[in-house]
């Protein structure tokens, strides 16, 4: 079963590989030879099913070398296009001129993109008079892997909008990761001088020209742009680009950094690796912040240590009920864990692939995604490079405080021995038969005395040398639980939960108390109660972040680890993702904000990054898809009663299932930043749009 289940991971990550739809990010794509070897493992009955979900094979033939060489390929630098630059020179655009020039660009490119494209992109458009709504399904449109669409239908709206900063700035903004940068540089200077010092437009101005070779301008923009918003995504990672071309490695991982900081993309963590610079747990930022306590395991209880020997008797009772309690508990979660494996085991033999993916990965069902999978690989990777040596060094210190209590209990035990001997002898002769009670009273006070001292000091002791063992088990569950949330599948995550609930169970049922009761020569009235109570649940771990995103074209489900893309049935007919086969490096990312300070688009300019009072999302994507989400707060995060507090960790990516907390729809503002525009075919091609 082990043997096949590994098989069955092989063949998945493979798929994913070269699959169209790449769902989860590779650190490093295989060579040649052992893309080979994994064809040639594959099972004839596997490949033809493959071949059936329409998922291509590479033709090895065709590939020479490495795929380590096309994988690097990416952060080459565009050559300086003179020709384009000068015919992006020539155009200045005021208020007046924007109709004309937009209607121009547009049949541009729908004469350039043929009559097929256009067709169907007004068929989408036809159940979506609304200029807003056109603007919401060109958002879905390039989030669904089909760019050319959406600049059509973009390029459509915004001609009866050319007063709108925001579509402007995301129209430009896909003419520059499209490779028509001649043509979006015009709108975005226009928009420069009606809103200067926004981020955004800054940096889609960087990218325009650094995607034309003219790096020297590229880079003051990028400045600018930083300046403002010193973590700004995209303006980082091509200054980042930039600083290393020039040969300055450490000021490029730099930028690097401070562009992952913002938004994950593991590009971004190996050209840091390569660099030579080390990435530590604090350069990734999870928004909202991660739970220190998923499992709840803090406020978990159990009965009090004895101090006096008259709460000894009843709370060793009381340990005896807890440990019982313990028990059972345990054994249902083992019940649960064997049910579990059985079923997942026999899932991921049968069928792997429907099983990972959660559905069909040729456009006609659902796709499942572990989006954060990647990143929370990354802050495990680090954390353990970084502090794998201390954790190790505290686990050996507690197992050798564990290990020397059998003897410091020894010498406690000797010297409370010794202190009862003295006792005795100090009575001897006064407490027997006949002993009148004054006697036998003192007697039984001073005993009672020297075994609560006992007591206190043994269970100080234990107490705290527990508290120490438990609260390293805590920390680190409650990390692999962190861990195990963004990067396993349901059925796994819940096995792996059960385990960490059974462990903790173990380790609190563990406690080493020491108990010892009164003296029974003599009569007492003290009968303490319980004082314990129910033995404490563990925190419920049900998903309360699933959060739907509806773009007209679909919907995209963010629920805890996995993100579901889904696309409606009206678009069922025209393929997802046909464009990915032109090898195009497509690289972004997008702010969506809603506040009611945004409602006046056009006083405050396209939506920026730096994002101060406002309750705003933000989506990462590399040449692969999404490899970042997020939502982040700003000091008015509690703005409306019908919003909610982002706190409350309801709200994800700025949108939410619960009515009362939906954030995006027609009132939300987008606003695309576009990536360094690399080498690689586009979707345009590197033929401009502008005459002479």
């Amino acid at each position: 079963m082990k043997r096949l289940f590994f098989t069955s991971l092989t063949l998945f990550f493979w798929v994913l590989l070269f699959g169209p739809s790449q769902i989860l990010a590779q650190k490093k794509p295989p060579t040649k030879s052992e893309a080979e070897k994994m064809m040639e493992e594959l099972d004839p009955e596997e490949i033809e099913m493959m071949k059936k979900m329409g998922i291509k094979f590479p033709d090895m033939s065709m590939i020479s070398g490495d795929f380590d060489e096309s994988y690097l390929a990416k952060w080459q630098i565009p050559s300086r296009d003179e020709s384009r630059i000068a015919k992006a020179k020539k155009v200045a655009l005021n208020q007046a001129d924007l109709p004309s020039y937009l209607k121009n660009v547009h049949t541009s490119i729908a004469t350039k993109l043929g009559t097929a494209r256009t067709s169907s992109a007004n068929e989408m458009m036809a159940n979506t008079p609304n200029v807003s709504e056109k603007a919401h399904l060109a958002n879905g449109l390039w989030m669904f892997g089909m760019p050319d669409y959406a600049i059509l239908v973009l390029g459509n709206a915004v001609q009866s909008a050319h007063q709108n900063p925001d579509y402007l700035n995301n129209y430009a903004a896909f003419l520059t990761m499209a490779g028509a940068e001649e043509a979006a540089l015009p709108i975005l200077n226009h928009l420069n001088s009606r809103y200067p010092k926004n981020s955004t437009v800054l940096n889609n101005l960087a990218q325009a020209w650094f995607g034309l070779g003219d790096l020297p301008t590229a880079e003051a923009y990028l400045d600018s742009a930083i300046r403002l918003y010193a973590y700004h995504s995209q303006a980082n990672l091509t200054k980042g680009i930039i600083e290393e071309k020039k040969g300055n490695k450490t000021a490029a991982a730099e930028a690097f950094k401070k562009s992952l900081k913002s938004g994950y993309n593991p590009d971004k963590e190996d050209k840091i690796s390569e660099l030579g610079h080390k990435i530590t747990p604090n350069d990734l930022t999870w928004q909202p912040p991660l739970n220190e306590d998923p499992l709840g395991l803090v406020h978990m209880n159990w009965p009090k240590y004895p101090q006096n020997v008259f709460e000894s008797e009843a709370l060793e009772k009381e340990w005896e009920t807890y440990r019982t309690e313990i028990n059972a508990q345990a054994a249902a979660i083992n019940q649960r864990i064997a049910e579990l494996s059985g079923s997942f085991l026999e899932s991921a033999t049968n069928d792997p692939l429907a099983r990972m993916t959660g559905g069909r990965m040729d456009g006609g069902g659902p796709i499942t995604q572990l989006v954060f999978a990647p990143k929370a690989q990354a802050l495990r990777r680090y954390y353990e490079e970084n502090d794998e040596r201390f954790e190790n060094q505290k686990y050996e210190e507690l197992i050798e405080e564990i290990n020397s209590r059998p003897e410091k209990l020894y010498y406690l035990e000797k010297d409370v021995e010794k202190q009862i001997q003295e006792l005795d002898e100090r009575f001897k002769g006064r407490i027997g038969e006949g002993a009148g009670d004054a006697d036998r009273q003192a007697y039984c006070e001073a005993w009672n005395e020297i075994q609560s001292a006992h007591l206190r000091t043994v269970n100080a002791y234990l107490e705290e040398g527990n508290a120490k063992w438990m609260d390293y088990h805590r920390k680190k569950l409650s990390r692999e639980m962190n861990y195990n949330r963004f990067t396993l599948l349901p059925e796994e995550y819940e096995m792996t939960t059960l385990s960490s609930k059974a462990l903790w169970l173990g380790i609190i049922g563990g406690q080493e108390v020491e108990f010892t009761g009164p003296n029974k020569f003599c009569q007492y009235n003290e009968e303490p109660g319980r004082t314990t109570g129910k033995l404490a649940d563990f925190y419920d771990l049900n998903c309360k972040e699933k959060s739907t995103l509806y773009l007209v074209v679909g919907s995209i489900t963010l629920e805890c680890n996995k993100m579901t893309t889904e696309l409606d049935s009206k678009f069922l007919k025209f393929k997802i993702r046909e464009n990915m086969d032109t090898n195009e490096i497509i690289q972004g990312s997008v702010e969506i904000g809603f506040d009611v300070d945004l409602a006046e688009a056009s006083k405050l300019g396209p939506v920026k990054a730096e994002l101060k009072g406002e309750l705003s999302g933000f989506i990462e994507f590399n040449g692969e898809g999404i490899t970042d989400v997020g939502v982040k707060a700003g000091a008015k995060a509690t703005f409306g009663s019908n919003l909610g507090d982002i706190t409350d960790n309801k709200a994800s990516l700025g949108f939410s299932d619960d009515p009362s907390l939906t954030l995006i729809g027609t009132e939300a503002r987008w606003g695309w930043n576009s990536g360094p525009s690399l080498k690689g075919k586009s979707i345009l091609g590197e033929v401009s749009l502008l005459s002479n």
